[in-house]
């Protein structure tokens, strides 16, 4: 069993609204004053200082609205998806692309929403495309690993986990993803250490003690794999589960 990390949790930023102090212009101009030459040059630099800021502010609008409806974008896409309506997301990450080409943040997770669709080849060139954006993305790498495996390029796949794991050593999820690709070009010594890297990166993944508990019976370590099934099987997983109870073991 293959697993993608998914990520569709989007965090919108509200934003903030400032309160200014309200000053009483009738009362300002009613009161009579004698500006000194002091006071009014101070009065012309501060206005150009104001007229500065208006179109700094003026000319950053455009990449704050830009962000803003991306962010408003990717929460439409991941609600579609929730809502098991996949089209609809993807048409929401392919609009933020025609807006920003450069968003590799769209790429990756219309590339995840392709995948779970089965179209693996618009998955491919999505991760590919997120990669060649941003790569420094280590899920980019591991999501295409999933991909490049699921067409059986394991040499491809298990050179994206690989980096995915260059890129974050404590990725447990690549570890696993690389195991699997290792055991199916019959590396399971190599495999039996990465699901092993895998558990010791998160003790609670009940699939890299199932995928382990395989690779030992393989390897004709009997006892470690039932020692490894039952351990998955505590963590909920089905598959080891499925195993224990078709042989009539417990756990």
């Amino acid at each position: 069993m293959i697993v993608a990390f998914f990520s569709f949790g989007v965090e919108i930023a509200t934003p903030l609204t400032k309160r200014r102090n309200a000053v009483n212009l009738r009362q300002f101009y009613n009161k009579p004053c004698k500006i000194s030459p002091i006071g009014e040059k101070l009065m012309k630099n501060s206005l150009r200082i104001l007229v500065m800021a208006f179109v700094v502010l003026m000319l950053a609008a455009p990449a704050t609205f830009a962000v803003s409806s991306a962010k408003s974008l990717y929460a439409s896409a991941a609600a579609k998806q929730k809502a098991n309506n996949p089209q609809g997301a993807i048409a929401d990450y392919t609009k933020a692309i025609e807006r920003n080409p450069k968003d590799a943040y769209a790429y990756l997770h219309r590339g995840i929403v392709k995948g779970v669709l089965g179209d693996s080849q618009g998955a491919l060139a999505d991760y590919t495309k997120a990669i060649e954006l941003d790569p420094k993305n280590p899920l980019s790498y591991s999501n295409r690993g999933v991909e490049k495996a699921q067409n059986k390029d394991y040499d491809g796949a298990i050179a994206d986990y690989t980096k995915a794991i260059e890129l974050n050593p404590k990725y447990s999820l690549a570890y696993n993803n690389r195991g699997i690709a290792k055991s199916k070009k019959t590396d399971n010594a190599g495999a039996l250490a990465d699901y092993t890297k895998a558990i010791e990166l998160n003790p609670k993944y009940g699939l890299a003690y199932s995928n382990r508990g395989s690779v030992k019976g393989i390897m004709g370590d009997q006892e470690g794999a039932l020692a490894d099934y039952k351990m998955a099987a505590k963590l909920d997983d089905p598959d080891a589960k499925q195993w224990l109870t078709s042989k009539g073991y417990t756990w």
